[in-house]
């Protein structure tokens, strides 16, 4: 019997956000569904798998996202705001993809991994570059700094301001852990 993506990515999600992401495993998340490791062969077959499946659930929500964005008519600043207001709300609602998008090691893992890291920062490059030069065009950011420079600038401070989000997430599943650990 094959397990759902979604149920797998949710699970893995728990894992993830309960124990960390070295516990993030092929046996951990075959306790978890209640299913023999060997029936998740067929969709997982080593630890990097989970990991990219959990990805590809992020850049799916991520580039549904920017799709409905881009339908809005609004003008460059108020676009700025729903970009970065909506990734934020995006990670609140699901903290666990602050693990994946923010970790360093998961880009020394698996090439898979990193090239859908990858896909994700151009997506997120692109957009904002897109907002900037519009803003540019119409006036309303009046700079004469390159808009590459403002990407990054941008996108810079706002890992900053999610990775203390995800610290505070850490410290959260550490006090769990001491937790589970004294009881």
């Amino acid at each position: 019997m094959k397990t759902s993506n979604t149920t797998i990515v949710n699970k893995a999600a728990g894992i993830l956000l309960n124990r960390g992401l070295e516990a993030l495993t092929v046996q951990n998340l075959s306790k978890e569904l209640r299913v023999k490791e060997s029936q998740l062969h067929n969709q997982l077959t080593k630890d990097e798998d989970i990991i990219l499946m959990l990805l590809y659930a992020f850049e799916a929500d991520f580039n549904e996202f920017v799709k409905e964005m881009k339908t809005q008519k609004v003008n460059p600043e108020t676009e700025l705001k729903i970009l970065f207001k909506g990734l934020y709300f995006m990670f609140l609602q699901k903290p666990h993809y602050l693990s994946l998008v923010f970790d360093k090691r998961l880009t020394k893992r698996d090439d898979r991994v990193k090239q859908t890291i990858f896909r994700i920062k151009s997506v997120a490059e692109v957009n904002l570059a897109d907002i900037i030069n519009y803003g540019k065009k119409q006036n309303t950011f009046k700079t004469n700094e390159p808009t590459e420079f403002l990407v990054r600038k941008i996108l810079a401070g706002f890992r900053l301001f999610m990775k203390d989000e995800k610290r505070l997430n850490d410290m959260v599943l550490e006090l769990k852990t001491l937790k589970i650990i004294s009881d």
